[in-house]
């Protein structure tokens, strides 16, 4: 676990390194056609040789890395790969283009990013090297660019999304209670926890799976406040509480194996700090059990901890990587309202 979390890393700190991460939109965007291709998959156009060289496998382990904090591997991306030769304009609309070009032409070696080159929301990322051995360290030298740079586009697109089909109604319910916005997209629900006062509790409901977000608060009680401990004290005393399973059981955070099983992250959003929790819940007395990820923010202006903290249950099938994402997209939109 610890050599996943290392490994991954680059896709923990996002919020913290995007930001140098220079970007160019094309214009005329409006007249432009959406984008195709489901959600996490990438598109790399590659020749044969680069593709089967050592720079090509380092790019095929940055994009099929693990995927932080699930109950079972998922590769960060769905990766594709075409030669340039077979490079049509049909996937010139692919959500995300990795386009790989290694020739003596080239004068300086570089990665650009765009936004919407040939479709919108699109992530296009161009890479250009002068020989195969100036590809590698270039790949590596902006590895968590470009690892950032496309999750960044997979959540914003998912935020986009969530705007065009907000819940009202749930939005309000939270800035009310909370005094946070949050954008919620009318696919959820509310979902009532023993105790109303203790939180709020929506969810998506299938039958396959379900996905909940929770929204609560904690008291700030000065240095240690964001701490791993005192995060997953309060959070399991209220998962205790309030959640209940089959035959008694309750949920709690799954620490058997140790604290080096959550992966932390702390960094800013908004203005606040910020402290980041992925790791596996389960029922405590039933085998039940699934990933979370959980993001508390330092609310000044309230003297507290507000927390989003979301869960996935999906036993039949593996795939629950773009359900997080769901989540992760949701809690990104949070903004404390200025009340007191």
């Amino acid at each position: 676990m610890k050599k996943l979390i290392l490994s991954s890393l680059f896709t923990a700190i996002i919020g913290a390194i995007f930001c140098s991460c220079e970007t160019k939109t094309q214009n005329t965007d409006a007249f432009k056609p959406s984008v195709t291709g489901r959600n996490g998959e990438v598109l790399v156009v590659i020749n044969d040789d680069i593709k089967a060289d050592t720079a090509g496998r380092y790019l095929a382990d940055m994009l099929t890395d693990n995927f932080l904090g699930l109950s079972a591997p998922e590769p960060l991306f769905d990766m594709q790969t075409v030669p340039h030769g077979y490079f049509t304009s049909v996937m010139s609309t692919f959500r995300n283009i990795i386009d790989i070009v290694v020739s003596d032409t080239v004068s300086t070696n570089n990665v650009a990013f765009y936004n919407n080159m040939w479709a919108q929301p699109q992530a296009y990322i161009s890479i250009q090297a002068n020989s195969k051995k100036a590809l590698l360290p270039l790949l590596a030298d902006n590895h968590i660019k470009i690892v950032s740079f496309l999750t960044k586009s997979e959540r914003e697109r998912q935020i986009a999304y969530n705007k065009r089909i907000a819940h009202t109604a749930l939005c309000e319910e939270i800035a009310n209670k909370w005094g946070v916005t949050l954008t919620i997209p009318n696919t959820f629900s509310r979902c009532m926890p023993k105790n109303k006062d203790d939180m709020s509790w929506i969810r998506i409901d299938t039958d396959e799976s379900n996905v909940n977000l929770m929204v609560y608060d904690m008291p700030y009680v000065g240095e240690g406040s964001l701490s791993v401990p005192y995060i997953l004290n309060k959070r399991d005393s209220l998962l205790k509480a309030n959640i209940e399973g089959p035959d008694g059981s309750f949920m709690c955070t799954e620490t058997r194996f140790g604290l080096d099983e959550i992966t932390y992250l702390s960094g800013k959003h908004k203005g606040m700090d910020v402290a980041e929790l992925r790791g596996l819940w389960r029922m405590e007395g039933y085998a039940m059990g699934g990933p979370f990820l959980l993001r508390a923010h330092h609310d000044t202006i309230n003297n507290r901890i507000i927390v989003t903290d979301g869960f996935v249950y999906y036993p039949s099938r593996d795939k629950k990587r773009n359900l997080i994402r769901q989540l992760e997209a949701i809690m990104y939109t949070l903004t404390v309202n200025n009340k007191e």
